[in-house]
């Protein structure tokens, strides 16, 4: 029975002045609460390599208490998830967040829309749907991610919003038409539009129809660039998460973060990082950058900050077990 339909029947109870309705009406919101306490979760992952394997898997368990139960994985157009990774990641059930990118990543040389819209590439993603749904287990499918920054061939500043938008929903619609059931469809941006005129997310938003899961990428890049200054968690994602959840309705996934070292307290930004999480109560999931790229972005587990991440990780409001969509 509704929530709302329960209540109006214990006000209309109460109006006869029969007292023992408003027991059970705040006894009823008494359990509710504490049921929605308990209920909340976030469950945990990482990206630990471009080929993450078994080894790779358990050495996070061991380092920091608790697998990462998304694994995230990066593919660009014409390849495919090598199966061996794949086998790793279910063996140990854990379950891929697979960045599907469009473009040739070594020369960083974009796919024309135009070519796949007209069926160029149907075969490869004939093949590349078929892939995952041999998998037979969820799949988490990020494309074309960040298209609301300006760094990506398939930005929407470079492509055009309308563009990005068949794109992505042609994709979607192949992998229906071939009954490609087992795939969660993730949207997912930048913390920030770059640049900021014209360029917001939300023009690239293909419709609740196409979208399983928002997911928020965001990084504190320190003082490690000339454009770049100490952020904390909170002043990466605040904004952004209430603008998603008030114009959507999907669950959110923070699909990328970490911070750099320079410039600021890591260990306190994690910890903060951590705090922030559980306020958040639409993100489903996080997946930390827990490997050193453009800056130290890793969390070793011998240095103070990689302590830390494990001690909020022994919190229970994160989970390692199975996911509950």
């Amino acid at each position: 029975m509704p929530v709302f339909y329960i209540v109006y029947l214990c006000l209309t109870k109460i109006k006869t002045n029969n007292m023992k309705y408003l027991f059970s009406l705040l006894l009823f919101f008494s359990f509710s609460l504490s049921a929605l306490e308990i209920s909340a979760e976030c469950y945990t992952g990482a990206f630990l390599a471009d080929k993450p394997l078994k080894e790779d898997i358990l050495k996070f368990k061991k380092d920091y208490g608790k697998k990462p139960l998304f694994i995230m994985v990066f593919i660009d157009w014409f390849h495919f998830p090598p199966k061996e990774v794949m086998k790793a990641i279910y063996e140990q059930d854990c379950l891929m967040m697979l960045t599907w990118e469009p473009w040739i990543a070594i020369d960083r040389r974009g796919i024309k829309v135009e070519e796949v819209l007209n069926g160029k590439y149907d075969d490869y993603i004939k093949n590349f749907a078929a892939s995952l749904k041999e998998i037979n287990k969820t799949v988490f499918l990020r494309f074309g991610h960040e298209m609301n920054g300006n760094w990506y061939p398939w930005s929407g500043v470079k492509i055009g919003a309308e563009k990005y938008r068949a794109l992505y929903c042609y994709l979607k619609d192949f992998f229906d038409k071939e009954k490609v059931t087992n795939v969660k469809w993730v949207f997912s941006v930048n913390f920030e539009s770059i640049p900021p005129k014209d360029n917001h997310f939300s023009r690239y938003y293909p419709g609740d129809t196409y979208v399983d899961y928002i997911g928020l990428d965001g990084y504190n890049w320190g003082d490690t660039q000339a454009w770049s200054k100490w952020k904390n968690f909170s002043e990466i994602f605040n904004s952004v998460y209430n603008e998603v959840i008030e114009k959507y309705e999907q669950p959110l996934i923070i699909t990328e973060f970490s911070s750099a070292v320079n410039g600021g307290d890591k260990t306190e930004w994690i910890k903060e990082a951590m705090e922030t999480i559980k306020q958040l109560k639409k993100v489903k999931a996080f997946i930390l950058f827990n490997t050193d790229k453009e800056v130290k972005w890793s969390f070793p587990a011998n240095s103070e900050y990689g302590k830390e991440f494990k001690e909020q990780l022994k919190d229970p409001y994160f989970k390692d077990d199975e996911f509950k969509s």
